[in-house]
């Protein structure tokens, strides 16, 4: 049973909305405002204080004006490299999302299973359990997250230095990576995270983060009771 409660504040829908449309459609021209202002795509981003760290799969980068970095955890939106005005070969325009917040000791990992209950009533087209990630195809809400995109869309969770990382890919309506090809390049992403991370030896060691976090953690939970499950860690990802 999941109890996970925090207070997050991010929004129900896709950051950047203009952004992720242009991303989702390969429109070169809503991408104007990001390539405006000088804000290059990242090839990296570190969330929680470093303790997770954001690497896109070959051809993605993180988008700069999407990222948000806490102690805790943060939010990071990753699209295809050249889309967001760097170098790189065209991939195909999806977007994907990494969402982290630190996970409380006392809780147990999130499975494929307590994915579907997060996203209940909508309709699951299938789940696997890995030993590094666990993921759910949804048949509905892609086109609600992120407008003009396909209803089905990947999302998937997993664990890293002790925080809860959401990941969610959206792709064009009819695109493979609403199927098998989304599921890759979900994978591909968590493998990605992973690896750029840093790995923690000892399981009591405190960095100066850490702390900083377990304090606003403490702060926020007086004002999240009640709100429990994947749905309460992750309210912006799992509406």
């Amino acid at each position: 049973m999941f109890t996970w409660i925090s207070e997050t504040g991010f929004p129900g829908r896709v950051r950047r909305p203009g952004l992720a449309f242009g991303l989702v459609l390969g429109l070169g021209g809503c991408l104007s405002e990001n390539a405006s202002r000088g804000a290059d795509p990242l090839d990296r981003a570190e969330l929680a204080g470093g303790q997770v760290v954001v690497v896109g799969p070959p051809g993605y980068c993180v988008d700069r004006g999407s990222l948000d970095a806490r102690p805790s955890g943060g939010f990071a939106l990753i699209g295809a490299c050249a889309a967001l005005g760097g170098a790189g070969p065209g991939e195909e325009p999806v977007v994907m999302t990494v969402q982290v917040q630190r996970r409380p000791s006392r809780q147990e990992p999130p499975d494929a299973q307590a994915l579907a209950a997060a996203v209940a009533p909508l309709r699951v087209l299938a789940r696997e359990d890995r030993d590094d990630i666990s993921l759910i195809q949804l048949a509905e809400g892609g086109d609600t997250a992120l407008p003009g995109s396909d209803p089905r869309h990947w999302r998937g969770a997993m664990m890293i230095n002790g925080h809860a990382v959401a990941l969610s890919l959206y792709a064009p309506e009819g695109s493979s990576a609403t199927g098998r090809g989304g599921r890759a390049r979900l994978i591909a992403l968590s493998k990605a995270i992973m690896k750029a991370s840093p790995t923690r030896d000892d399981p009591e060691e405190m960095t100066a983060a850490q702390a900083a976090a377990r304090n606003e953690d403490t702060q926020a939970a007086g004002d999240s009771q009640g709100r429990g499950g994947l749905r309460g860690m992750f309210p912006g990802l799992f509406q």
